[in-house]
Parts: C-alpha cells; structure tokens; sequence
C-alpha cells in the first residue's frame, strides 16, 4: 500500500516532501486538499493534524506532519545511505540547521508576505518587499551560502527545501527576481537539474499565477 500525503499544490513544504519521494523512489498517494475551501479545517482533517496544516503523511495510519519529521521518516525507512543526508554527523547537522532555518526562521516572514496576495488578492506595498527582503531573500542567501548547494559541493535535502521556497520567489509575480541574482542563478540551476522539479512544482506556479494574474 502507498504512502498517503495530504498535500497543496504551491505549498513548498509538500513540494520538499514530494521532490524527496521522487529522489528515493518511494511512491506517495497524493491527496490534495483546497485551503480556500477550508478543507484543512473539516473535522476527519483535524484528526490527522490539529494544527491544520499541509503537509500530512499517513504510513497505514500512522501519522506524521511537519515536512522536515515526514523526510526524515522517509530517509530512515527507505534510503540510510542516501547522499541527500549523509552519515557525517557534522553534515547532518548543516542539513538540519537550514531545514530549522527555513521552517522556523525565515518562514514566518515568508508566508506573512505570501498569505495576502493569495487570500485577500492585494499586491504588496513597497514596505512589505522591504521587509521580505530583509527577513527572506537575505535568509535565503545565508543557508544557500557561497556554493553551488547548500553543502557546498553537493546536493541535499535542505537544497530540495530551499529550492522549494524560491518557486513562490521566482516564479508568482510579486517580486523582480532578477534583483537576487544569487539566489536566481542557484534556482535555475536546480530547476534544470532535478529530472522532477517540473512534476512536482509546476501545478502549484501555474495555479496560483492565474490566482494573482489580477492583483488589486
């Protein structure tokens, strides 16, 4: 039986979960939920995850949330030796720094710039890309760091996480993307290189510019 993952399209913590699934070959049914439908909030949901977020992962009933605990579940089951988190606890530990980063840090100021334009459909003030880019793109460019991955040399799962928030970034027009080179160069990059990028991702960019296509 397939893994189940409640999951939302353009949401890049079920895009992270997704794009690992892809890189370990482990099968996810996917069940997609509608947040403007409320249907994170109906009662069967909440049973599964009482804080009523995406993503949500069922393995035959046993229930994980939080995308960076599902990877983990996943890794541990299904790929110890992968090079998307390696042995080393030293490189271990750079993993989970910017996964904590991401979720933690630098998410809060993500999605208080986000929420807006996809609920209430208004474009962002100079003072909110003010903002975001001093508390987002600047993280961002912190855990990416001076590499071409987030570990230097090579791909990991924190990279998969990164890449994830930058679709928001680069792809929804909110934000001139060429201002943030760096971080531009690094997700096109990643965006060609990862045979599943497109699969997963895609959905989410195409429905929610057509959301935004008309900002107030």
């Amino acid at each position: 039986m397939p893994y189940t993952l409640y999951n939302v399209y353009g949401s890049p913590p079920c895009a992270t979960v997704r794009m690992l699934a892809k890189h370990i070959g482990v099968d996810l049914e996917v069940k997609n939920l509608d947040l403007f439908k409320g249907e994170h909030l109906t009662p069967e949901y909440l049973k599964l995850n009482p804080f009523h977020k995406v993503p949500t992962f069922s393995d035959d009933g046993f229930i994980i949330y939080e995308s960076s605990a599902i990877c983990y579940y996943l890794l541990r089951k299904h790929a110890t030796s992968s090079d998307l988190y390696p042995d080393c606890p030293r490189t271990r530990a750079r993993v989970d720094q910017a996964l904590a980063t991401i979720s933690s840090t630098i998410q809060p100021h993500y999605f208080k710039f986000f929420r807006p334009r996809f609920y209430e459909l208004t474009k962002p003030t100079p003072e909110d890309v003010e903002q975001f880019e001093e508390n987002v793109i600047k993280g961002f460019e912190h855990v990416l760091g001076e590499g071409n991955y987030v570990l230097g040399d090579k791909l990991s799962l924190a990279d998969l996480s990164l890449v994830a928030h930058l679709t928001l970034v680069f792809e929804v027009p909110f934000l001139n993307g060429d201002q943030y080179p760096k971080l531009k160069a690094y997700y096109n990059r990643l965006k060609a290189e990862l045979p599943y990028f497109e699969e997963v991702n895609r959905p989410g960019i195409t429905g929610l510019s057509t959301l935004t296509a008309d900002l107030k």
